[in-house]
């Protein structure tokens, strides 16, 4: 049987601010500029989209300077005003279940020693976390399907899980597993592509 090495890795987002004073919200239209300043005039650092989750920092004025795990992979401290932003507690009630929800996967291969196929790949899937507000951590499945493209044109499926357990303040989280993916096969992998990927919360 084809051994397949798995590395399930965990990383939180590490900003210089006490996290436990700080709250999550969402952002409620879109495109809204995240901007590097509190105004118009600072520059566009990049366009949050409706539903996108943010760690709020602080208010000044009309603007909000938040911390922003994007879908494309990117992790902005930024401004936006702060009539596009709802605190996720607001609305959310005692008895809510857990749910987690992927909001983006990337995609990284290395090439192999001869440079002419991939050798192995890292696969970064960031999700959300809901729940309960008592609730203090929850734990977390996170499920992949890749295709390996090998020469001469045939194509392979591989599906890779992890489980991670990820901490909750006021009811919300966000994180990024990442899984290692080997593609052990006798014939050349020359690209690998992902088909499917999903994150699913489990009963601790």
């Amino acid at each position: 049987m084809r051994q397949k090495f798995i590395f399930v890795l965990f990383s939180l987002f590490l900003i210089s601010f006490d996290v436990s004073a700080l709250d999550y919200y969402r952002v409620t239209d879109e495109p809204i500029n995240v901007r590097s300043g509190p105004g118009t005039k600072f520059s566009v650092l990049l366009k949050a989209k409706k539903g996108e989750q943010v760690l709020f920092i602080k208010k000044q004025g009309d603007w909000a300077n938040i911390f922003l795990l994007h879908s494309d992979g990117r992790q902005v401290e930024g401004w936006m005003h702060a009539d596009y932003l709802q605190r996720e507690s607001d609305n959310r009630q005692e008895n809510t279940t857990v749910k987690a929800d992927s909001i983006g996967a990337h995609l990284k291969c290395l090439p192999n020693a001869q440079k002419s196929g991939v050798s192995s790949c890292m696969l970064d899937i960031d999700f959300t976390v809901t729940g309960p507000l008592s609730e203090t951590a929850a734990e977390v499945r996170c499920e992949s399907e890749v295709l390996l493209h090998l020469k001469g044109g045939e194509v392979k499926p591989l599906q890779e899980a992890g489980r991670i357990r990820t901490p909750i303040k006021k009811g919300v989280g966000a994180a990024r597993m990442q899984l290692m993916v080997f593609p052990l096969t006798k014939v050349m992998v020359e690209k690998v592509t992902v088909v499917d990927y999903r994150c699913i919360a489990q009963d601790s």
